[in-house]
């Protein structure tokens, strides 16, 4: 977790983080992997503006 990122309702592993200052490169979307050993991130999506 870092400060801005939101989780999904129905996927509460992905989150979405904004790029940039203020969001203003994009949005990243990653999954946490929490029950894995060891634990990872998959990046799954990086939308750029």
């Amino acid at each position: 977790m870092v400060p801005g990122s939101t989780a999904s309702v129905k996927w509460p592993q992905q989150r979405r983080m904004p790029l940039g200052r203020d969001g203003d490169l994009g949005v990243v979307e990653y999954v946490i992997v929490a029950d894995a050993d060891p634990p990872y991130i998959v990046l799954t999506c990086i939308q750029l503006y």
